[in-house]
């Protein structure tokens, strides 16, 4: 478009900047430019996402900032406008008419993306305890949900609806039984948990939540792990279970074949919010969530045109849904003792334990703290 065209020009960004980057998704345009980022949404109505007009991408360039400063106010700057002078489009106060918004961010490198950072091996466990710590007081204050978000009925909708993509894709790259054991065991479990899913609900656990929270919307800014780019253009994937939100994060390192750090960083959280009873949710929402992967690589393989992508797409695909039928396995219930005297290294033997077991740790001191902050 003319209007991302200009804007390439540094001369046309508020800020100076010896080149300007362009990063393109399928909602956004983001351009880079020295120690800053500005997103402009796309005029895009996909019925779960409506930024079509000028009205809409304003209000939801606020809201982004608004909901990401909750966990990241180090990043998110504010909302500027794009003007437009003649033929010239640029960024920031002055004459001319406003055509459209633009989120103001600090850039970071793409390489402190968490995903990255344990791709390449550079990745230090102890953040996964530094994100749970963050998350925790993230959810404690998080807004309670208003009535009419975060039902069984619509968890049920949508895992179903995973499935349903699935099923379309049976004899090109997926296979019948699979997809039926993965609808046999959503249609029974999601059933089953009903009560429970809504006891939760009336009981403040559906928030407004990240909505989005894997590795590659998590930056290690100075040090400290930081979620950013949370859901901000629908309220049915933002006001979910607690639990529901964690459990992206969780089923992202299972994906990424490092279960032992979603386990600790679940534990911490755990220690932290003291939400035991919401593990009984937690294989659905991880299946929810590794469901939610598959259906977003068939739909991209769908648009793809190219065979050699495509089946990449459809191996993703299959490996999400492969990992859902995962959670849906009984598991036999083991606990496992450390005692010893203080200062013994009862935790780190606990640790390194719980990453061989695959296993919660579940601290009695930290307990203890936790139920007498809750009863003073």
């Amino acid at each position: 478009p003319a209007m991302i065209a200009s804007l390439r020009d540094p001369q046309n960004l508020p800020h100076p900047a010896a080149d300007v980057e362009l990063k393109e998704t399928h909602i956004s345009w983001v351009l880079l430019a020295g120690e800053f980022a500005y997103k402009i949404k796309k005029p895009v109505n996909f019925g779960f996402l409506d930024f079509s007009t000028l009205d809409a991408r304003k209000r939801y360039c606020e809201l982004e900032v608004e909901l990401n400063r909750r966990m990241a106010p180090e990043l998110y700057l504010g909302v500027l406008p794009v003007r437009r002078q003649g033929a010239r489009f640029f960024i920031g106060e002055g004459t001319g008419e406003i055509v459209d918004w633009a989120v103001w961010m600090r850039r970071f490198p793409d390489e402190d993306l968490l995903d990255a950072r344990l791709a390449r091996g550079d990745f230090d466990p102890a953040w996964m305890e530094a994100l749970a710590l963050r998350v925790a007081r993230f959810h404690a204050q998080a807004q309670v949900a208003p009535e009419g978000f975060g039902t069984a009925a619509q968890l049920r909708e949508h895992v179903l609806d995973n499935i349903a993509v699935a099923r379309r894709w049976v004899g090109r790259g997926l296979d019948a039984a699979l997809v039926d054991a993965l609808a046999a065991w959503a249609e029974r479990t999601c059933a089953d948990k009903a009560e429970l899913i809504e006891a939760r609900r009336r009981e403040g656990y559906v928030r407004a939540c990240h909505g989005d929270l894997h590795l590659r919307n998590i930056v290690l800014w100075r040090g400290e792990p930081i979620p950013f780019d949370c859901i901000e253009f629908n309220d049915d994937f933002r006001f979910i279970d607690v639990m529901n939100d964690v459990a992206f994060l969780v089923m992202d390192l299972d994906a990424r074949k490092h279960p032992a750090f979603g386990l600790r960083f679940l534990s911490v959280w755990l220690e932290q919010t003291g939400d035991y009873a919401g593990l009984a949710l937690l294989d659905l929402f991880r299946f929810y969530r590794a469901g939610v992967r598959g259906k977003v690589a068939l739909l991209t393989a769908g648009g793809t045109a190219d065979e050699h992508t495509r089946a990449q797409f459809i191996e993703e695909a299959r490996r999400y849904f492969q990992l859902a039928q995962s959670y849906t396995m009984p598991r036999t219930p083991k606990l496992y003792a450390v005692g010893g005297f203080s200062g013994s290294g009862k935790s780190h033997l606990a640790r390194i334990g719980m990453e061989k077991a695959h296993a919660l740790v579940i601290r009695s001191d930290a307990t203890r703290k936790r139920i007498a902050s809750a009863f003073p």
